[in-house]
Parts: structure tokens; C-alpha cells; sequence
């Protein structure tokens, strides 16, 4: 049955991105492994079950006996202007800081991920990091992953954001709520608890928009 884009798992939307991309810049689709290390999905395997469903999907056709048998139906096609290129710029721990990145940092950033703008909207402000940790995990973010950031100063309660400490020098992945003259940061980890610091003492670097998962 035929989906629209936006019906299609994120995994799914990245695949389709890196393919409409890579046959624009090469003139030739990607191999399985090619689209498995340019997306981070998992193993060759994940990328093949996801290429099925898309089939399926009526998104692509595959020539399973050519190595580069993949063509984007297209009424789906995806193309540049539909991809971000969002800069990763560092790691999200809790023993280390990361500064929110300024324009200069994000200008010079070697490293980016590709991302379909459907997920996240308006690309201004968009940073990358990768998280280190397992702090997260009942928000599906694990060691590994790449969150995609927008720079915001301010959140909901209950946002998922980066939030720098300042008496200690360290900077974390945490669900933010307001109480008071303080703020409490809510571990997604049944064996953590939360904690609390001092407003006053805590920047907030950015709010959660989007999560590639690697693991």
C-alpha cells in the first residue's frame, strides 16, 4: 500500500533521504552497506528490512541481483532540498562540559548527519551531539545515538534538553522541569534518580527535536 513520506518510521525517512542524495551527487544508487554506514543504522540486515518495507510502501524498487539495484519511485522522491545537513558538534555527558556551540563553531564543523526536514522543521538553530550514557534509555536514547538540538534558552516542563551546569563544569541530557528558584533533571533510567540544582546555576543549551538511534 502506498504511504505518503510523513507515514513512513524515521529510519525509513533517512534510508530514502541518503538514496535520493547519493544518486544525485553519483548518478548511481548506493549499495546496502554504502546507505548502512552513511544513515548509522545498525547492520546490513536492519537497512535490507527496511528497504522491504519501503518496497512494499511503494516508495522504491529493488533489483535484489544488482549490488546497486535501488530506484526511488518518482512521485517519492526526495530531493536535496529536502535533506539538512545538521552539524554534529560535540558529546553530551554528564562529567563533561558542552558549551552551547556559537555560529562560528557551527560553521566550522567537520562532521555532519543528513536528516529529512520533515522530521525536524525549520533548520535554523539545529545542532548535533552525541550522547554518552545510558542515562536516557526509557526516551529510546542511548549510548551512541546522535540528538538532533534546537538552541533554545527556554523549555516546557517535561522537555528533553542539554543543560549546562556552571559550579560544575559539566554539562547533561536530561527531562527539565521547573520547580521554584530550581530545577529538577528526571533521569529515563528506572535505576536513577533525579536531582535537583539551583537555577541560577543551570544554562539551558537546547531542547531535544529529534533522535537518530545507532544502537
Amino acid at each position: 500500500m502506498a504511504k505518503t513520506i510523513g507515514q513512513l518510521t524515521e529510519p525509513q525517512q533517512k534510508i530514502l533521504a541518503y538514496i535520493t542524495n547519493y544518486v544525485e551527487k553519483n548518478s548511481v544508487p548506493p549499495t546496502i552497506r554504502e546507505i548502512q554506514s552513511g544513515t548509522g543504522i545498525s547492520s546490513t540486515s536492519m537497512v535490507s528490512y527496511h528497504l522491504k518495507a519501503l518496497e512494499r510502501a511503494q516508495m522504491l524498487n529493488r533489483y535484489e541481483r544488482r549490488s546497486r539495484g535501488l530506484v526511488v519511485t518518482e512521485p517519492m522522491r526526495m530531493h536535496t532540498l529536502d535533506i539538512a545537513a545538521v552539524p554534529i558538534v560535540g558529546v553530551i555527558v554528564a562529567s563533561a562540559p558542552a558549551p552551547t556551540p556559537d555560529a562560528d563553531a557551527l560553521a566550522s564543523a567537520e562532521n555532519s548527519v543528513q536528516i529529512a526536514r520533515s522530521l525536524v522543521g525549520n533548520v535554523e538553530g539545529l545542532y548535533a551531539l552525541e550522547v554518552k550514557g545510558n542515562s536516557m534509555i526509557d526516551a529510546l536514547i542511548n549510548d551512541g545515538d546522535i540528538v538532533i538540538m534546537r538552541r533554545d534558552q527556554e523549555v516546557r516542563n517535561g522537555d528533553l534538553a542539554a543543560v549546562f551546569l556552571t559550579d560544575r563544569n559539566e554539562s547533561t541530557l536530561k527531562r527539565v522541569f521547573r520547580e521554584g528558584k530550581r530545577l529538577r533533571l528526571k533521569p529515563e533510567n528506572p535505576t536513577m534518580k533525579p536531582f535537583y540544582v539551583e537555577a541560577r546555576n543551570a544554562e539551558i543549551q537546547g531542547r531535544v527535536v529529534c533522535v537518530i538511534r545507532r544502537t
